[in-house]
């Protein structure tokens, strides 16, 4: 059992780390199913303090080479650590894929001209416009509101409606 101090989140302030082999090779927009325009703006800044909080307080302090963390950057840039997760299909990979962090195939390409290499910084994803916004990976495990009121009791009179339509059937 973990306790953790509850805290209200921005979710556009959370960040998804990817480390292998002790290095931070990516970092991914969490909520990536809405569009922060201030993330396409400080993308740099973002990526930059990130690197540095894992440099000072994470990179060879935690057993595994492999894993992965989650952040979340407060209005003041200041980077506090929300989580761990093992570095695998288990966690959800968000922005990228399971086989690009596993290969680093990819990876390399996302690195524009004069920017860093891969080795030294990691790729940053988020989403960039509203255009490339993602629906929410729950949205297939909703049922229809009907179904919820009439296995909750919301709405009794659905619930009369489908009993009634229940009895006919079994009569016919």
């Amino acid at each position: 059992l973990v306790l953790r101090k509850w805290c209200e989140l921005i979710p556009g302030a959370e960040f998804r780390c990817f480390v292998k082999e002790n290095k931070l090779i990516g970092i991914s927009q969490r909520d990536y199913t809405q569009y922060y325009g201030h993330i396409s703006t400080q993308h740099e800044e973002i990526c930059r303090s990130i690197q540095e909080f894992f440099k000072k307080h994470i990179q060879y302090k935690f057993l595994d080479e492999d894993f992965v963390f989650d952040v979340y950057r407060d209005s003041k840039g200041k980077i506090w650590l929300i989580d761990f997760n093992p570095f695998g299909e288990v966690t959800d990979s968000l922005l990228f894929t399971w086989e690009e962090l596993t290969s680093g195939k990819n990876l390399k390409e996302d690195q524009g001209e004069g920017e860093a290499t891969e080795q030294d910084y990691p790729v940053f994803r988020c989403t960039n416009s509203k255009v490339t916004v993602q629906p929410s990976p729950y949205l297939s495990y909703r049922l229809p509101k009907d179904f919820v009121d009439l296995s909750t009791g919301e709405d009794v009179h659905k619930l009369i409606d489908f009993l009634k339509l229940v009895r006919s059937s079994e009569e016919n």
